[in-house]
């Protein structure tokens, strides 16, 4: 990453994203992970942006209130997907569970 600007890798980072077209069940998964190691880095950078109150200080009240509304809306977006999966598999593995069955 030496040398290139975060915006370059933003810019890089999206258009790979962007082409990948999985063509099977593994290409799906490798393409979930890119995706999530690139949410990861852009979260750990506005991260280090907003625990560094010079940085912050660079923004006005109403770009902070944009930031924290497309973020709210992401963080909400997300965790709502995150637990419609979570419900699947958690019934998933309710169904797979053995049942013991109690004699009287």
């Amino acid at each position: 990453m030496a040398g290139r600007s975060w915006t370059e890798i933003i810019k890089e980072r999206r258009k790979s994203l962007d082409a990948m077209a999985p063509k099977d069940r593994l290409g799906y998964v490798e393409g979930c992970i890119q995706s999530l190691l690139a949410i990861n880095q852009s979260v750990n950078g506005w991260m280090q942006w907003l625990s560094n109150p010079i940085k912050m200080s660079k923004f006005d009240e109403e770009e902070l209130k944009t930031f924290f509304d497309r973020l709210k809306q992401f963080a909400i977006d997300f965790l709502d997907f995150d637990e419609k999966v979570t419900e699947k598999d958690e019934r998933e593995r309710e169904r797979e569970r053995p049942r013991i069955e109690h004699f009287k």
